[in-house]
């Protein structure tokens, strides 16, 4: 299970409290083996879940552990490594107040998850901070954590210190909706790109832009549907928006009828098949919705344009059990016999003007969190970084435990493979050497950072290999043990 073999730490400042991970450290230097390239000059930080425990109960589903940031800060050939929980309602609730009664994603009903759903603004008294554990970025001129509602939370690059919210200032919701933690950054245009999923009687999927420095969001798109599907992620295009609509649907009215957690509302309802939306990217209109078989995903891996073709790669799944059932559970205890998901990377073509989608498997072994060299979003692209996992229950591994780092070649399909034994791999971050570095512009010439969890030896270290061979540059060893994370991102020193 996620974090089976992680030791659950009894805490002394907190009596009854018992965390994954409570130390907090605060730019300490990492004993670095290897050489960091001197041009490295920025912070990797990377946000997660950490499960606590109180009385024997704890917040067992991965979305709801509570946000940890890990930052690692490179300069002239060194780095620091400072982390910090965030502190988040959900934080206070769980250390102060001894309870585990706190907003979440597949925790048992509580007051405050079904107050979102009763109003769109927060009281004036108090603006909630959510537990953000999912993503980062750099929205507004401001770092910050986020999670699937709004509002983002915003924190110190430096110290990783909680700031409070990020409140928009603008009157598109700000509760009784969702929103993805995976916005899209557009370098040309300065600006984000991401949408909501307004909840009620008429639901609406709102996409929305977000310009370099505005807090303001302005409404692109409104797209009405009767039964909102869970979408983690969504795709662009030079010219297109893509929402991928799994089967696996809720009705907004249960969300306020049926007092149960948030995910359990949703159900599979394969007979629908799942429908690719396609958005006009400068209109906002809709182009067009086209359906093919049932599937499940969490992450796109990119998207693009050719020849009146539209190209999808995403991660994909039979089902959707890996986000309902118990692999995707926290537990210290013993392996649990479960069905064992087996996710691969696809690409789907959709002929442009037509109803004729393909599929083919780009890599067909168990694989998540897919990443790119950011510069390619959206457009025409050849490689990729993934986390490979052991999905084989006599190896009693968990699914997010991974064991290989891959490079794809979405071009020829070869495959280059990092892996040392009994090392879990977190998400692959791809970081392009800068143009003045570089004698050409090539789509992998950069290095991919990824923080490594020891199983034998017990403790975590971050990676640096070589993003065209996947040869090993550095690593740096960590304070503590890191356990396994969610998303994170690079953010260059200003210059």
């Amino acid at each position: 299970m996620i974090g089976g073999f992680i030791k659950t730490l009894h805490t002394q400042e907190h009596p009854g409290v018992s965390a994954q991970l409570e130390e907090e450290v605060n730019n300490a230097p990492l004993q670095v083996t290897g050489t960091i390239p001197t041009w490295l000059s920025g912070t990797l930080v990377r946000n997660g879940p950490i499960t606590v425990n109180i009385n024997g109960k704890s917040n067992t589903h991965w979305f709801d552990g509570l946000a940890m940031l890990h930052g690692f800060a490179f300069h002239e050939g060194r780095v620091t490594y400072t982390n910090k929980f965030l502190r988040s309602d959900a934080y206070r609730t769980v250390f102060q107040e001894r309870s585990l009664d706190y907003e979440g994603f597949a925790k048992d009903p509580c007051r405050s998850l079904f107050k979102r759903f009763f109003t769109f603004f927060f009281p004036s008294s108090h603006v909630p901070i959510h537990n953000a554990n999912v993503n980062v970025m750099k929205l507004a001129d401001a770092y910050v954590a986020l999670t699937e509602v709004p509002l983002p939370v915003q924190f110190d690059l430096q110290t990783l210190e909680t700031l409070g919210v990020l409140n928009y200032q603008d009157q598109l919701p700000k509760e009784k909706c969702w929103e993805s933690a995976h916005p899209h950054h557009d370098s040309k245009d300065q600006s984000t790109l991401n949408y909501l999923i307004k909840f009620g009687r008429h639901s609406t999927y709102m996409l929305y832009t977000l310009e370099n420095g505005s807090a303001h969001r302005t409404i692109l798109a409104e797209i009405p549907v009767d039964y909102p599907a869970y979408m983690h992620s969504f795709a662009i295009t030079e010219n297109y928006i893509v929402f991928t609509e799994f089967p696996f649907i809720v009705d907004p009215l249960d969300l306020i009828m049926n007092k149960k957690a948030f995910i359990k509302h949703f159900t599979w309802q394969p007979k629908r098949g799942t429908r690719f939306t396609i958005i006009d990217r400068h209109t906002g209109k809709l182009v067009g919705q086209y359906v093919t078989r049932p599937f499940f995903a969490f992450h796109h891996a990119n998207a693009f344009e050719r020849n009146d073709f539209l190209y999808m790669d995403l991660v994909t799944y039979e089902d959707s059990s890996i986000i309902t059932g118990e692999r995707f559970q926290m537990s210290t205890d013993e392996m649990k016999a479960s069905p064992h998901p087996t996710p691969q990377l696809e690409r789907f073509s959709l002929a442009l003007g037509t109803d004729i989608i393909t599929s083919e498997p780009l890599l067909q072994k168990p694989c998540e969190f897919p990443r790119i060299n950011d510069a390619f979003d959206g457009r025409p692209y050849r490689y990729l970084y993934l986390t490979g996992f052991n999905t084989h229950p006599a190896d009693k591994e968990d699914l997010l435990e991974g064991n290989s780092l891959y490079k794809v070649d979405t071009m020829t399909k070869e495959v280059l493979t990092w892996s040392e034994r009994a090392c879990s791999i977190g998400e692959p971050v791809f970081v392009a050497t800068p143009t003045s570095k570089k004698s050409s512009q090539e789509e992998d010439d950069g290095i991919v950072l990824a923080v490594i969890l020891d199983r034998v030896h017990f403790d975590s270290f971050l990676l640096i290999l070589d993003a065209k061979n996947l040869q090993e540059v550095a690593r740096a060893k960590a304070p503590h043990l890191i356990p396994a994370g969610l998303h994170g991102q690079y953010f260059p020193m200003p210059s």
